[in-house]
């Protein structure tokens, strides 16, 4: 049933997310990737109206963070990042999420080269390295330790340095980025902030460690957050029941995902494509009528998950799905072309 409330809800939404993953072109091949079956197909381009597009997303007024990875490797296009990078018309924050699987002196020119560019637009740019077991046996060569040593030596004036890892990887995420920092002579301190955040102190400075919980475990790990688990840990970091939509602290955001073809999405909700930043004209205000338009959706960006999710099926067959899938941003890729959506 619709409500006024959440019609109101809808209508509010800022602080919002962008998406762009700019390639699916990888050779790593983590076992928990979902892009597998996607690698080696195409790198996002930018047309005149791709660029139009891009632009008035990532310079909008409610835009929080524009995050730059891709369904693949993302330093496989980096000159891509750097065109996205020049679309800024200034005060924005980007983040950049990489294996970091460059030689360090190639990786290090591409950082100079990010933190040139945002400096002299007035931005921010965060490097998140992958750090997980999965990813680091894969690396030829591993940059963890001497970026860290670069950001500790303030080398950069617009970049700022994390990490990202999965929850069953915790030990060996934190002990890698210790060793890492050992071998650069440091001391380093790690704390947990809470069940999906640590900081890394070294030499006074505080990197943040990231933890996802894992899409499609396939009995990969013995141990790892159930879904539950997982939006329990979101909604105790956030202060307010999960929906899908980007978690502020007040009114929740749109995350608003461009595919390396064009195509646009909210993540969470890739049932439904918004349209392609090569033919149409996309905007915030147009995917909030969207939105507001479409029942389903509505409903997953204006009412509490635990509640919304089983409104679209069967129950026993939406608890099998998510046993399966594990993420809340994943499951209706998964149940919502198999089974009839109910009346909402």
């Amino acid at each position: 049933m619709t409500t006024t409330k959440g019609l109101e809800i809808i209508m509010k939404l800022q602080g919002h997310l962008l998406y762009i993953d700019i390639t699916q072109f990888c050779g790593i091949g983590c076992k928990f990737c979902m892009y597998t079956e996607n690698h080696k197909k195409s790198h996002l381009k930018l047309s005149t109206k791709a660029s139009k597009n891009l632009s008035d997303l990532i310079n909008h007024p409610q835009v929080k963070r524009i995050s730059v990875s891709g369904e693949g490797e993302p330093l496989n296009n980096i000159k891509l990042f750097y065109e996205i990078l020049k679309l800024s018309k200034g005060n924005n924050k980007f983040e950049f999420i990489t294996s970091g699987y460059f030689e360090y002196k190639k990786l290090s020119v591409v950082l100079d080269n990010i933190d040139e560019i945002v400096s002299s637009k007035g931005d921010e740019c965060n490097i998140r390295l992958s750090s997980d077991s999965h990813h680091i046996p894969q690396l030829k060569h591993l940059p963890h330790g001497r970026c860290i040593d670069d950001f500790v030596k303030h080398k950069y004036d617009n970049l700022s340095l994390s990490f990202r890892s999965i929850d069953p990887d915790k030990e060996f995420t934190r002990n890698y980025l210790m060793s890492q920092s050992i071998e650069m002579g440091y001391k380093s301190k790690i704390t947990q902030i809470n069940a999906l955040e640590d900081v890394i102190s070294i030499d006074g400075i505080d990197f943040r460690v990231d933890y996802k919980n894992l899409v499609k475990p396939n009995d990969m790990y013995d141990n790892y957050l159930s879904m539950w688990e997982y939006i329990d840990c979101i909604e105790e970091k956030v202060g307010k029941p999960f929906t899908l939509g980007s978690l502020n602290k007040d009114e929740n955001g749109l995350d608003v995902t461009i595919k390396p073809n064009g195509d646009v999405y909210l993540y969470g909700l890739e049932f439904q494509i918004l349209g392609n930043i090569h033919e149409d004209i996309i905007s915030y205000d147009y995917i909030k009528n969207e939105i507001a338009a479409n029942p389903i959706m509505k409903k997953m960006y204006s009412e509490p998950f635990r509640e919304a999710i089983y409104c679209l099926g069967d129950t026993k067959f939406i608890d099998n799905v998510i046993d399966k899938v594990n993420n809340p941003y994943w499951i209706l890729k998964e149940i919502f072309t198999p089974i009839k959506v109910l009346s909402i």
